[in-house]
């Protein structure tokens, strides 16, 4: 799944290609993926806006586009490849003849219009915790301890902490010696800060390379990021531990495949 360094990226990109071009057609090809008036001719893109790992599309009339690219969602720009491929759910077009694809292979995901974008989007930062830039570690010792549950299971709940996902969760405790199995409510100060820290590092590395495409995930160019040659744990199951030169180890933890240190990691 895409976590907040590849959204960002797609969000980045696609604020500086689409923002003030005009809208004039939608195609869905597949139902399931799309929500909402097909009525978009004439509309204006004024902004592009993520909340954790959603992505809005402001129109200038106050209308708008919600996007969740969900486990293998893609949204790309202006690649005609996408046009004639299978798996290409929805095509906008542009005044100026680009095309912006949604391509998801397992049609979790969807683009919404939604009529009025702006107060959907609060809505959804309502819901959702702040990024990990926008936490104090006062703040995230807090919401840790209301919690009993694993400090993995803790830190991939988006009412907790946005954009955080399995890829950075996993190499973000590594970097801390944190182990993902750790109740939260163990959990001092000191080494919050530390894990808050690490997570930070880890998801501005996925945005300095462009994201993990150890899956699926391309950017809104169509390319490929590079963080999956720089997994600190992360399917390296196995493989000597970059700090020790343990053999790391894959475990389960709340469902989510783990991969952890067991020297390092306490």
């Amino acid at each position: 799944m895409p976590e907040l360094p590849e959204v960002e990226t797609i969000r980045r990109q696609l604020a500086e290609a689409i923002v003030g071009a005009e809208m004039v057609g939608v195609e869905v090809r597949q139902a399931k993926c799309f929500a909402g008036s097909q009525k978009v001719e004439g509309e204006i893109i004024r902004a592009v806006a993520r909340v954790g790992k959603y992505l809005f599309v402001h129109f200038e009339s106050g209308r708008g586009l919600a996007i969740h690219l969900k486990m293998t969602g893609r949204l790309v720009i202006d690649v005609p490849w996408y046009d004639t491929v299978p798996h290409t759910r929805v095509v906008i077009t542009l005044a100026d003849g680009r095309k912006l694809y949604y391509w998801d292979t397992r049609m979790f995901g969807y683009v919404k219009v939604i009529e009025r974008v702006g107060e959907e989007q609060l809505k959804v930062k309502a819901k959702m915790g702040p990024d990990p830039w926008e936490m104090t570690e006062i703040e995230l010792l807090r919401r840790l301890q209301k919690t009993g549950r694993s400090v993995k299971e803790a830190i991939l709940d988006q009412s907790l902490l946005a954009g955080v996902g399995n890829i950075y969760a996993n190499d973000g405790l590594w970097k801390a010696r944190i182990n993902p199995r750790r109740k939260t409510d163990t959990l001092k100060l000191s080494e919050v800060k530390v894990m808050l820290k690490s997570l930070r590092h880890v998801m501005e590395r996925g945005l300095a390379t462009g994201g993990a495409s150890d899956n699926s995930y391309v950017n809104a160019k169509g390319e490929k990021g590079s963080y999956q040659n720089e997994f600190l744990v992360y399917g390296r199951a196995g493989k000597p531990c970059k700090r020790c030169g343990i053999a790391l180890k894959r475990i389960v933890v709340g469902g989510r495949g783990t991969w952890i240190c067991k020297t390092c990691q306490i």
